[in-house]
């Protein structure tokens, strides 16, 4: 799984590192197993003034979200379904 969240200040999609900071990447995210997972939401959701709305998304063994939440996921981490040289798309950052 991995844990994502919106940036409290910025609105910005963020996910969870291996360094133990909120990053803005889809591939700087860290994987986290049930309950190191699960730990760590409990911890997000206290942190009330630095994210919002932190979840746990299910993950393939490739790192890339399941089918159920690909699109979704897939959404955030791009930015708005517009034009690819608008939004994250635009940057290299998706």
């Amino acid at each position: 799984m991995i844990l994502t969240a919106h940036d409290l200040k910025s609105g910005e999609v963020v996910y969870w590192s291996a360094d133990g900071q909120w990053v803005p990447a889809l591939r700087d995210a860290v994987r986290l197993e049930d309950e190191p997972a699960k730990a760590q939401l409990k911890l997000a959701e206290a942190s009330e003034t630095v994210v919002v709305h932190p979840y746990l998304v299910p993950i393939d063994a490739n790192g890339a979200p399941i089918p159920r939440e690909k699109v979704r996921e897939g959404i955030r981490a791009k930015g708005p379904t517009i034009h690819p040289a608008f939004g994250k798309q635009a940057e290299g950052d998706a």
